[in-house]
């Protein structure tokens, strides 16, 4: 199956360093921020504004969008 896909399938947990500078989303809500090399991913501020329910800590994890912002 041949498609482009926008997203790195390369997936990075909260406290870990942002390897490039770029876009990168939420992978549990879809909220998208822009980081730059060398800052650490934090929580998300979207996901903990949610009810508790969407909230999962330990899931909290970032994808690089490539191409389209």
């Amino acid at each position: 199956m041949d498609y482009t896909d926008e997203y790195n399938r390369e997936t990075y947990k909260v406290g870990s360093t942002v390897p490039e500078d770029g876009y990168y989303i939420c992978v549990p809500c879809g909220s998208k921020k822009y980081l730059k090399a060398g800052e650490r991913f934090a929580s998300c501020l979207t996901c903990l504004g949610k009810e508790r329910r969407y909230f999962r800590r330990g899931l909290e994890l970032w994808e690089r969008i490539i191409g389209k912002k």
